[in-house]
This record gives C-alpha cells, structure tokens and sequence, in this order.
C-alpha cells in the first residue's frame, strides 16, 4: 500500500488508541513498515497572525509518540482519516486517474487526518515528504512534516460492514478479470485479499509484527488488511504483459476504478471504527 496513507491510517487508529487507552505504551512505531524509511517525523500548527500573509509555525510535537502525548492534553477527542479526490473531472490526455497517479511518489488522492475536539474545533494535518537523508546507511531517506490548520469536522466513522461488501465486489470483479486473462500473480493477490476479509488463513503469509491494527475489532482488522492487499495501483508489474483490445483495456479501467473507490473506502471506514462517538 502506498507509504503516505499506511502512516496517516497507522496514526489515526494509534492516535484514537492512545486517546481511549492513555497509559498504553504503544512501543511499535519502530517495527512498522509505515514508518521503517523515515528519518524524521514531525508535527506542526499553522496559525494566521494579523496583518502577516504567511501563517507562522508552530512545532507540536518532533515524533509521532510526543504527538500523540500532546493530542491528549490538548483537548483532542477523536481522529478521523479522509481523502479529497484530485480527478473528479477526468479530461482525457490530459488528468491522471487518482488510481493510476496513486503510483507514485505524492500522486494519487489528497489525504489528510482531521483531529477533533467536542466542542467542535477541529485541525486538518497534510503531510509532505522530502527525500533529506539520500546516504541514510539504514535506508530512513524520509522526512516527513505534517501540517495542521484550521478545518472542518470530519464525516465521521463509516459501516464496515457496508465497506467490506462493496470491497468483497471489486475484489471479486478484479479476480474474475485476472484469471480470464492468466494473469495468475495478480490474481493471487485479488484471492488472498478475498482470503483476509473472510478470516481465512494468509495464502501469502506475511510476517506482521504488533502495531495499530492490533487495536481494531477482528471485523475492521480484516478489511484493513484486505484493502491493504488488494491495493495494486502501485504494483501493475504483477500483470504481467497484458494484451488487451481496446474494450478490454475499458474493462479493465472501469474495474479498476471500482477497486479503488472499495480498497480507499475500505481504509477509510477500518481506521475510524476505533473513534470516540460524537
């Protein structure tokens, strides 16, 4: 899964952990894959001060732990992750599908994480990634800068039970799609997502040590790690060489499309299951 929305899901559901559990220690940012290739994280309010155009500044918080220590005594109630889609209106040669941008670095759908207060205040954090440490000998290149300002309230928590419908579909279309054309690697992955949101055994067993989705109820674990799996739009090369005429190739981006409407609902709907109600 892409690297920024693995850290924004992990902080959300870590940050709405540590907001209903204060004395958990939660140790495992470490061993995360979601954070295994950052150098450097951290957390900043933008405020607009009278008669200056440029907002200042404010350093929160220089790790992820500290932030989410400062999130309890700020007043902070709950944490919400979203995304604004970029390609609402497709033009043809000229927009890139969210999709197929999602494949790379800072492409794909704006996501942001929205905390909230119960009086209504709310901060929507961006994260920007920076490549500072290109000779880090333990291959932490990132830096990574989350900026908050003034916003809205989120939406609110989504059903999982209707996000894992709809990714049970596209999951299954995409299968469908991959074994009429033997495309067997891609349709191993669409299967074991499959596998992951039934609670089946892994086909692919993948070593995963204890982190944020631990937290989640069994129901809202499984779709994260079903969406997690089914995200390919960064992965095309387990196609393989797809020979496809040109209603085929529609095929396939209509179905595409659906996957990732499903697969981003999915993550959406798993990492706010945890947020205290409103």
């Amino acid at each position: 899964m892409d690297g920024e929305v693995a850290q924004l899901a992990a902080l959300v559901i870590s940050a709405n952990h540590r907001l209903a559990h204060p004395k958990d220690p939660m140790r495992w940012f470490p061993t995360q894959r979601a954070f295994a290739r950052c150098g450097s994280i951290s957390f900043e309010i933008a405020t607009r001060r009278r008669n200056e155009q440029k907002p200042a500044l404010t350093t929160m918080a220089e790790t992820a732990p500290a932030w989410l220590d400062q999130l309890t005594r700020s007043g902070t109630r709950r944490v919400y992750l979203g995304f604004t889609r970029q390609d609402e209106e497709v033009i043809p040669g000229e927009t890139i599908p969210d999709r197929i941008a999602a494949g790379f670095a800072g492409g794909g759908s704006r996501w942001t994480m929205t905390t909230e207060t119960d009086d209504g205040r709310a901060l929507g954090w961006h994260g920007a990634w920076k490549v500072a440490y290109p000779n880090a000998r333990d291959g932490r290149i990132w830096a990574v800068r989350y900026t908050a300002t003034a916003a809205e309230p989120g939406e609110g928590a989504s059903d999982i039970g209707s996000a894992a419908v709809e990714l049970r579909h596209a999951l299954a279309d995409m299968s469908e799609f991959a074994w009429e054309r033997a495309a067997k690697n891609a349709n191993i992955r669409f299967t074991s997502a499959l596998a992951l949101l039934e609670g089946a055994p892994d086909p692919l067993p993948i070593d995963h040590p204890a982190g944020p989705a631990d937290t989640l109820t069994e129901p809202a674990r499984r779709l994260l790690h079903a969406a997690q799996r089914g995200w390919m739009f960064d992965n095309l090369e387990l196609w393989g060489k797809l020979e496809l005429d040109e209603a085929e190739w529609r095929d396939h981006a209509r179905r595409s499309e659906a996957l990732y409407d499903a697969v981003t609902g999915a993550i959406v709907a798993a990492a706010n299951s945890a947020a205290a109600p409103r």
